[in-house]
């Protein structure tokens, strides 16, 4: 069946015709039906309550259940995010296979000197985590520190100096002073797993062993950055959760001045949102920061379709003080449903369009959204209609006067709702004054729209988890004391690939290491940096042929090819699959928002380069680390974002198009919903504020909420203008059918998931906040743009043109 404006409000002219003296007869008789009908309809909406309340018995315990188990998964890894198609993310997974230390935990105190015994008890009491019990695996693969290593390189048969030993590990290991020191702890698969045990055991581990409170030891690494992400997303579920749905809860009630109606959108919110977890685990992957906003985008969605279908059936209520509760039922669910239907398919375009996304958190967040919102509005559609007719039939005869009273004085039916009332008077004389003006307002927002859109190719992301946590919070004052005391934490790798037949003199080989070595030293901001050259001396000249020369060379030789050299020890040296030789050499960049990595690392790469090329044929280096991979999920999420939101934005364009049989009115009906995101997201680009895995998913959410509102308002708009009305008159009209809904999705929708606001937690804050930003964004766009559109001379592309009347133009 083709969907058409004409079919959509050719369903309601019953209703918008209904009278003051609507009654049951002639409720049968507009529809062609006897009146025995309205019981056969009773008792179909009764069926498809209980069907309902089954399903609501069946889901809430799987809900409750399983988004627990969904929540005790949650496990950040921003490194294995990205697909593991993609090359730098297949030469990541390679790199952590060949080479240890990927997951190491740095621990350090302001007492942990080069010579003090604190640093060896701390790494001596963290060896029982490095041994398996009968009740655990072993959560630590090794233990060392930066005295161990030091230990090392001054001994034979290396015999460095305490002084050249110092400057080796200086930036790395030890600090600029030359005696501060950390202790390191590399976790295993099954430390990993259960991470945020493993840090706090560890630090109490050091604490008890040295005696320095716990809130004095510092850590850093991917483990602690593991933990407190899991940590802060999971304590943002549970902390703001409740208190959400009790704010919603409460903002609904005033709206619908109903706890019946009320209560139905709220406990199918609520499965949703448990659904929407329980969703994640049948899924297969892990919980994780992207995820934790499923709920409060889950419960928005959910309750913005209730709103609108219950003010359907307000209306209809209102519209007769005798009406049967049936048959208003019966008037609201052939009014709402097709227009619910469309909002709810436009939502799911754009949440479904965050699977062209290739980080596999947000395409998974875009499915399990999309088919939460499909599941929750089919739950609102079996109670709902019950949940009408019981609540009518309650206050039927206690409202009676106040509707009657209403209907003859133009007021609200009830006192107590003086409030919404004067909100949409409010809403509609502020329009009014609007479309007085329709070519400047359309202007107007167009030159907002166009400077906003200005700032849209400045747009960043982030994904770096520091930046996830305030300023004051434990893992920023952690990462500054290390940088402070030990030096940069922003890790990053070369790794030098040597093929069987190209420098096969490992002592050559060395030299080529060693230069790329002293070159990142001398390179501007980069810091920490490590390598075989640390463990070895410098080889001598080839051209050298002293007794001395040839002793340093068969020893750095020996060292070069023994297994059980500290060298090999320390795994910087390795052979893929292939027979290639890797050389590793890491080295960092101090962690600093004002410097841009992707540029810094770019500099590196065009440096180290032709150093190797001009080495021979067949070298050649592999960067990996935390930064590539870093600014290459931000680049995919930048990049993937926009696609995604091309995508959502074109079919929902045809769609609209299809349903206005025109091309030019489907592109003008975009206008107000395209306003909230560019306004948003492009202003952020002009302050320079970036992205986060909080923000991202919002700009498709965006259109689809917004597009909500604009079919609803249409459907009105078309119906009037189908009476005669002109296009001003039919949009105040429309608005005044439209408006309280429209407020009041955007008060429950808006304000509700404000609470997760006052999380720590960037992401969870940035989402609740974007979440406001664009529903009231998006509420200016539907309440004072489009009216101003369709009062304008592009407002008839959107009229109705039937055979017998001309389109109306403006009074």
């Amino acid at each position: 069946m083709t969907l058409t404006w004409r079919s959509i409000t050719s369903r309601q002219r019953g209703f918008d015709s209904v009278g003051s003296a609507f009654n049951p007869s002639r409720t049968a008789r507009h529809y062609h039906m006897p009146l025995k009908s309205l019981a056969d309809q009773a008792t179909t909406y009764r069926v498809r309550f209980c069907i309902g309340l089954l399903a609501v018995c069946i889901l809430a315990p799987l809900a409750a259940r399983d988004s627990a188990r969904a929540l005790s998964t949650m496990y950040n890894a921003p490194a294995l995010w990205l697909p593991e198609d993609m090359p730098v993310r297949k030469q990541y997974d390679d790199f952590s296979e060949l080479f240890q230390g990927q997951d190491v935990l740095m621990i350090g105190w302001d007492g942990a000197k080069i010579g003090a015994e604190e640093v060896d008890q701390a790494a001596q009491a963290l060896l029982p985590l490095v041994q398996p019990t009968s009740d655990r695996p072993a959560y630590l693969e090794g233990v060392s520190s930066g005295q161990r290593v030091f230990d090392v390189l001054t001994s034979p048969p290396t015999s460095f100096s305490e002084r050249a030993t110092r400057a080796r590990l200086k930036g790395s290991l030890v600090g600029e002073d030359g005696e501060q020191t950390i202790v390191l702890a590399t976790f295993s698969g099954a430390g990993n797993l259960n991470r945020q045990e493993v840090l706090a055991q560890a630090r109490q581990l050091v604490s008890d062993r040295i005696g320095v409170p716990e809130d004095q030891i510092y850590t850093a690494g991917p483990p602690t950055d593991g933990a407190l992400v899991d940590a802060e997303a999971q304590g943002s579920i549970d902390r703001f959760t409740l208190p959400s749905v009790i704010v919603g809860a409460l903002i609904c009630v005033f709206c619908l001045r109903s706890i019946v109606l009320t209560a139905i959108i709220i406990i199918v919110a609520v499965i949703g949102q448990g659904m929407s977890l329980a969703m994640v685990l049948y899924s297969g992957i892990e919980m994780n920061a992207i995820l934790i906003v499923l709920p409060p985008l889950v419960f928005v969605l959910t309750a913005s379709a209730g709103i609108h279908l219950c003010n359907y059936y307000r209306d209809a209520m209102c519209s007769d003080p005798t009406i049967d509760p049936t048959a208003a039922t019966r008037q609201a669910m052939q009014a709402g449903i097709l227009p619910c239907w469309l909002a709810a398919t436009t939502t799911i375009i754009g949440l479904g369009s965050l699977g062209l996304v290739r980080l596999v958190p947000v395409s998974a967040f875009g499915f399990i959204a999309a088919g939460s919102v499909f599941g929750t509005l089919l739950l609102l559609l079996l109670l709902l209609p019950g949940a009408m007719q019981w609540h009518g039939k309650r206050h039927r005869i206690k409202h009676r006067a106040a509707l009657a009273k209403a209907n003859e004085e133009d007021i609200d039916p009830l006192p107590v709702e003086k409030w919404r009332s004067n909100i949409g008077h409010a809403w509609e004389a502020f329009a009014a004054r609007f479309m007085k003006y329709p070519i400047i307002v359309v202007a107007l927002f167009t030159v907002i729209t166009a400077v906003a859109a200005s700032g849209l190719p400045q747009l960043t992301t982030s994904v770096n988890i520091p930046r996830m946590f305030p300023e004051n919070s434990r893992i920023r004052t952690d990462y500054a004391w290390f940088e402070e005391h030990i030096g940069p934490t922003i890790n990053a790798e070369v790794v030098v690939q040597f093929p069987p037949d190209s420098m096969p003199d490992p002592i050559d080989r060395f030299r080529l290491v060693r230069d790329v070595d002293d070159h990142l030293r001398s390179t501007e901001l980069v810091g920490g940096v490590f390598s075989a050259r640390s463990f070895l001396p410098s080889p001598p000249s080839k051209k050298s042929r002293s007794i001395r020369s040839t002793v340093l060379e068969a020893n750095i030789r020996k060292q070069l090819e023994d297994p059980d050299s500290p060298l090999q020890d320390a795994g910087y040296i390795a052979i893929d699959k292939k027979g290639n030789q890797l050389w590793r050499i890491s080295f960092r960049f101090p962690f600093d928002e004002a410097i841009d990595y992707r540029t810094e690392f770019q500099r590196v790469q065009a440096e180290v380069i032709p150093i190797l090329e001009s080495a021979g044929e067949g070298i050649s280096p592999q960067f990996t680390g935390g930064v590539p991979m870093t600014t290459e999920s931000q680049d995919v999420l930048l990049q993937d974002l926009f696609r995604s939101f091309l995508a959502a934005f074109g079919i929902v364009a045809i769609i609209m198009m299809l349903l206005l049989r025109s091309f030019t009115g489907g592109l003008v009906a975009m206008f107000p919903n395209l306003f909230p995101t560019i306004t948003l997201f492009g202003t952020m680009g002009l302050l320079e504020t970036p992205l986060d895995i909080g923000s991202v998913m919002t700009a498709s959410v965006a259109l689809g909420i917004a597009v909500d509102g604009t079919i609803h308002f249409l459907t009105k708009f078309q119906s009037q203008s189908r009476k005669g009305k002109a296009r001003t008159e039919a949009s105040l009209a429309a608005l005044h059918k439209c408006g309280p809904a429209m407020w009041q999705t955007t008060a429950v929708c808006a304000i509700s998931p404000l609470v997760y606001g006052l999380s720590d937690f960037q992401p969870t804050q940035r989402f609740a906040f974007m979440m406001f930003g664009l529903l009231l964004a998006a509420l200016v766009g539907d309440v004072l743009l489009l009216p101003a559109l369709l009062a304008s001379p592009l407002g008839r592309f959107l009229t109705p043109k039937t055979p017998k009347q001309k389109p109306a133009t403006t009074r």
